[in-house]
């Protein structure tokens, strides 16, 4: 498993999740809102920090906001990190616990959720690492999107699944589907959500889930971003640590 996941350009071509958060004024306002009060430096958690290209990017937006310094740590099963100042660990998420308690104050779970078997185990750790009313931030892919609630009455494999670790266009019918999804390899989604089952499953773990948005890439469905959330094709939710 450790081998699949440390194939790092499975994810090269996915959508940078902390850019585009960082441009979202409303998140950027409800970080600086619910972030925890501070005496001292912010302690960052980003959960499967990959190279940490993007958790530094966090850290920087997370410096401007609360005007303070900022520690970083990445956890994930197969880090790749270099010349960063993120301290990174190197952890299985689905049986090794992150090994602080009550120590962060924020942390981001982008596009990980998806690849984890026990998600219950690896929720209950962040929620043990985050301090009281600690700011979780979790974005993964919706597997009711727009896209797919065309696809599958059609018989057709719905997007951002996957069937095999060597391709992943079993199921998709029609020539042009193939060759579009054919672009990508398998990264590891095990776990489809849904808007409701993510903040279920939050909601189950010690959270309290306090805002919810949605994510889309192409620009003629942006308008679902802002008036059925539920339709986009990835889902993020902001909650705090109970």
């Amino acid at each position: 498993m450790k081998d699949f996941y440390n194939q790092r350009s499975r994810f090269s071509r996915g959508p940078n999740r902390y850019l585009e958060l960082a441009s979202r004024t409303k998140i950027v306002k409800l970080i600086k809102k619910l972030i925890p009060p501070l005496a001292g430096q912010v302690n960052y958690l980003d959960v499967g920090c990959g190279n940490c290209l993007g958790t530094e990017y966090f850290v920087n937006l997370l410096r401007k906001i609360t005007k303070r310094e900022v520690k970083a740590t990445g956890v994930d099963i197969a880090p790749s990190c270099k010349n960063t100042e993120v301290s990174t660990l190197r952890l299985d998420l689905n049986s090794q616990r992150i090994p602080f308690s009550k120590h962060f104050h924020i942390a981001t779970v982008f596009e990980t959720i998806e690849h984890v078997f026990n998600t219950d185990f690896m929720l209950e750790s962040i929620s043990n690492s985050l301090v009281n009313r600690g700011l979780l931030i979790v974005t993964t892919l919706n597997i009711v999107c727009w896209k797919n609630r065309i696809l599958v009455p059609l018989g057709i494999q719905p997007i951002n699944t996957e069937v095999s670790t060597k391709k992943l266009t079993y199921g998709y019918k029609l020539g042009f589907l193939k060759k579009y999804v054919g672009k990508w390899k398998p990264s590891g989604h095990i776990r489809p959500f849904t808007l409701n089952s993510l903040t279920e499953l939050l909601e189950d773990s010690n959270f309290q889930v306090v805002h919810t948005f949605g994510l889309e890439n192409w620009r003629v469905a942006k308008l679902f971003e802002k008036f059925a959330k539920g339709l986009c094709t990835g889902i993020g939710v902001l909650a705090i640590r109970r």
